[in-house]
């Protein structure tokens, strides 16, 4: 009597990677954010399936995920699933002025503190240009006219939206 072990029918991602970020795994929809900044036409997987599975296209292949990204994972037995990966950039988290300049005279920035010595006699009501973090906003908008006869706030906020700081401008 010759006794033959059924084939796996198994056709599963049981985990997905890029580097240390793993993505959420719903039936056939994989989803992953990646770190801001992350080049989303670049990227290779590490991918974990049911056992006695294949794969295809390779994960670890290098990709572009601009789009979703279909894998067909194919059984022992021949049975297939189609699986949609889609990956997601996160918001920038950084709230960080760069440069802030009066026309030709350029901000000194210590932390939040940011302070610029003009020529005497300079108006006090002032337009500013102003380099932040990719993304981020400032509030008030420093290239309107802005009253700088004493220190003055300004809020930058992240793309993210959460992340924010209060930089103190003294002329």
């Amino acid at each position: 009597v010759k006794v033959e072990r059924a084939k796996s029918n198994e056709t599963k991602i049981l985990s997905w990677k890029f580097g240390d970020k793993s993505g959420t795994i719903n039936g056939f929809d994989i989803k992953i954010t990646l770190p801001f900044g992350t080049d989303k036409t670049q990227l290779s997987a590490n991918a974990t399936i049911s056992p006695k599975a294949t794969i295809d296209p390779k994960p670890a292949n290098i990709k572009n995920y601009t789009n979703a990204v279909d894998f067909t994972v194919k059984a022992e037995d021949g049975t297939t699933k189609k699986n949609k990966v889609t990956v997601t950039i996160a918001k920038n988290d950084k709230a960080d002025i760069f440069e802030w300049k009066f026309g030709d005279s350029v901000a000194t920035i210590s932390g939040t503190n940011l302070s610029v010595i003009l020529p005497l006699g300079t108006a006090t009501k002032l337009k500013s240009n102003v380099k932040l973090s990719p993304q981020a906003t400032i509030s008030p908008y420093p290239a309107k006219d802005n009253d700088y006869t004493s220190p003055k706030n300004f809020t930058v906020t992240a793309g993210d939206g959460t992340t924010k700081k209060t930089f103190k401008v003294k002329v």
